[in-house]
């Protein structure tokens, strides 16, 4: 069963619009009912702040990571990675997730903010170039970001 649902431009759940290409909607369903399949399935695996409430934006990052990697990945984002980033003034929190049809990209990173440019901020570029990250990102293989805003 999945912990969060992911459809495009349809269904039930909150309403994220990507900033740069309106076009694109996704209807964001946490917990979803069961027999709910239609979307994109994805497990939680990690959280930290304030999750639980809708925020005025979402920076989504989606990651495809090689099986044997995903160790490696998944101690860097524990440990480091998620920890200083939503220490980051105007992160509300995030949310890791990984992808439960074998598709790709198979990893989620969600992150709530209280405005569109927080991922642009000084704070945001000198926590995501440490010296682990440096050593993680040959890694990461069809990386996606966008910036998604809450819509009615």
């Amino acid at each position: 069963m999945a912990d969060l649902l992911i459809q495009q431009s349809q269904g039930p759940g909150l309403r994220y619009q990507d900033i740069e290409n309106p076009g694109d909607v996704w209807h964001w369903l946490e917990a979803p009912p069961d027999g709910a399949t239609a979307g994109i399935p994805y497990a939680f695996i990690a959280a930290l702040g304030d999750v639980a409430r809708p925020a005025p934006f979402l920076y989504t990052v989606e990651l495809d990571i090689a099986e044997p990697d995903l160790p490696a990945i998944y101690d860097w984002y524990e440990q480091e990675h998620l920890p200083l980033l939503t220490s980051v003034p105007g992160c509300i929190g995030g949310t890791r997730y990984r992808r439960l049809d074998g598709g790709a990209p198979n990893l989620l990173a969600a992150y709530r903010f209280e405005r569109p440019e927080v991922n642009q901020s000084p704070e945001w570029v000198t926590a995501r170039s440490t010296p682990w990250c440096e050593r993680v990102r040959p890694l990461f293989r069809s990386t996606r970001r966008f910036v998604r805003r809450l819509i009615d």
